[in-house]
């Protein structure tokens, strides 16, 4: 038997069975308003949607948004105004200045027999630099032998004829001697004080031959007085002209060389000051006529990465070199910490023009695509906008920016490149 409570839904289900089909349909449409209302008060009064809720705003094109990661991971910073002017850059080398470097051949011919100084070394002047054994010093002590002796010689002459002369005279005047035999006195007595300034001259010649081969003045005296038991060490010394560095040394122990008289053409060293040095650079055709005595250089050695040395040029070559076909430009640069070395390859800027102020990009905030230049530049939005400029002159890692920039705006100095490729993968 059924519950009394079971009795209503039974009649309700018969009722609806019973209902028309037109009339379910209404109901159920009303079901479904009811619904659908429910869900649009709900979403108004709740703020609640089904829709994503972190819709990301539009960027206009060429503009990236980066993330809050990505900006901490940049660095922006303003442009600033430098001033830039005009600058032809080219290569070149340093080289030892002309002026301050001495050749040094050997003053005779010989075997070498001790070398006192190598390539690199600093030496005073005076500095032995080597030991020949030279066949000039036999010849050398006979000619000193042979002139002393002159000399003695002619003075003893001079001594004999001055007395002869004194008595010509004396039998002259007592009316005991002819006059013709006082006049050929007197003309002996001429020749003798000639040829005591021949000998006198000899000698000194034979002293300065000497001292070019290296002999001391005591060493040369002892030879005139002891010309028998004192016998000439036959080693020369080779000493150095100037103070200075030794960049070139050619010549080795047991070698023959040749004097300079004899016909040598190659130095045995050279000696050079190495406190000043030149820039030597090579100017492209296009730039000669930008080039003037007196125009300021700035060179850059890898030797000395940051490290920049300022010159002027100080001399223009007549014209240009028929191998390279380029004009070469000489600076002079003070060196007194021997930081340049002769032979380093330099990289030359060359100041032309006027200086000029303009907006100056760092390289390094540049995005190259294909010849175009673009940086990234900051808007206030936090957005990144990718700006085309143009680029001019350099100065330093700073590049001047023609167009396309002003000062004062802020730019990615950092991180662009990595930006560009973000910017592409979305």
């Amino acid at each position: 038997m059924n519950k009394p409570a079971d009795i209503p839904s039974i009649l309700i289900l018969k009722n609806e069975l019973a209902m028309p089909t037109k009339t379910k349909l209404s109901i159920a449409a009303a079901v479904v308003a009811l619904l659908c209302g429910g869900l649009i008060i709900n979403h108004f009064i709740t703020g609640k949607s089904d829709a994503k809720t972190n819709v990301e705003v539009p960027v206009a094109p060429g503009t990236f948004r980066p993330s809050q990661s990505q900006l901490d991971a940049l660095k922006i910073l303003p442009v600033q105004s430098v001033s830039f002017r005009d600058e032809q850059i080219t290569d070149g080398t340093i080289a030892s200045n002309d002026d301050t470097t001495t050749p040094v051949f050997s003053p005779y011919s010989g075997h070498v027999a001790k070398l006192f100084a190598k390539l690199g070394d600093v030496v005073n002047k005076g500095a032995p630099l080597m030991a020949v054994e030279a066949s000039e010093f036999v010849q050398g002590q006979n000619d000193l032998i042979s002139a002393v002796a002159g000399l003695k010689t002619a003075h003893a002459q001079i001594k004999l004829t001055e007395t002869s002369e004194q008595r010509q005279h004396d039998l002259y005047l007592a009316k005991a001697g002819a006059l013709k035999d006082w006049l050929q006195s007197q003309a002996d007595l001429a020749t003798a004080q000639s040829n005591l300034r021949s000998a006198e001259v000899a000698l000194s010649t034979v002293h300065n031959r000497l001292r070019i081969l290296g002999k001391s003045d005591a060493e040369i005296s002892t030879l005139e007085t002891k010309p028998v038991t004192q016998q000439m060490n036959p080693e020369a010394i080779i000493r150095a002209p100037i103070a200075g560095t030794v960049i070139l040394r050619q010549v080795g122990v047991g070698q023959n060389i040749q004097s300079a008289s004899g016909g040598a053409t190659n130095p045995v060293y050279s000696i050079a000051n190495l406190s000043t040095v030149w820039l030597i650079a090579n100017v492209r055709e296009t730039d000669a006529p930008h080039m003037k005595i007196g125009t300021p250089v700035e060179v850059n050695v890898l030797a000395w990465p940051g490290r920049v040395f300022k010159a002027k040029i100080a001399w223009i070559a007549p014209s240009i070199d028929p191998n390279t076909h380029r004009l070469p430009v000489r600076a002079e640069v003070d060196n007194q910490d021997g930081a340049l070395k002769p032979m380093m390859f330099a990289t030359f800027r060359i100041l032309t023009g006027d200086v000029a102020t303009a907006p100056g990009v760092p390289q390094s905030a540049i995005v190259y695509e294909g010849s175009n230049a673009h940086v990234f530049v900051a808007e206030k939005d936090g957005s990144l906008a990718l700006r085309p400029i143009q680029t001019g002159r350099v100065n330093g890692d700073l590049i001047e920016a023609t167009s396309g920039l002003n000062a004062g705006e802020k730019i990615v100095t950092s991180g662009a490149l990595f930006i560009d490729r973000a910017a592409e993968s979305n």
